[in-house]
């Protein structure tokens, strides 16, 4: 019998833990897209110096983060070659890959926080940002 209610009670709790979720992030209000995206170019400037760096941007083109870091980059001096994703136009371009993941960090150790992650070739800028305080970042990691 006590086999049978143990099983009864593992197979309740396991149902159970499959309705709990992770709470949903709301979207990044604008200045804080203005913020990551000013702060995403000033350290690429400070690794590829505009004006003598051609980037062939991979991206899907659809969020406001997208346009804002695009529009950053150009106003910085950047050359600019856009590719969708799944584009294989980037072999001739002759520039640098550049492509970046912005996402939301959704466990509960780290709910409001944002990280954004810049691979330029086989190279890798990650920062985490506070939605609460993006005047405090933390610093940017760098992997090759």
């Amino acid at each position: 019998m006590k086999p049978v209610l143990l099983s009864a009670g593992c197979l309740l709790v396991v149902l159970l833990s499959g309705c709990a979720q992770h709470p949903i992030m709301p979207p990044l209000p604008e200045t804080a897209v203005n913020t990551i995206a000013h702060d995403a170019t000033g350290q690429l400037a400070s690794l590829y110096p505009p004006a003598q760096t051609h980037f062939v941007l991979e991206s899907s083109g659809k969020s406001l983060f997208d346009a804002k870091f695009r529009n950053q980059l150009r106003l910085s001096g950047y050359a600019l070659h856009e590719t969708e994703e799944d584009s294989n136009s980037h072999l001739n371009s002759g520039g640098k890959q550049l492509s970046y993941v912005l996402d939301a960090l959704n466990d509960m150790s780290h709910y409001g926080y944002y990280r954004l992650t810049l691979t330029i070739g086989e190279k890798q800028l990650s920062r985490l940002y506070d939605a609460n305080e993006l005047t405090k970042p933390n610093y940017w990691s760098y992997r090759q």
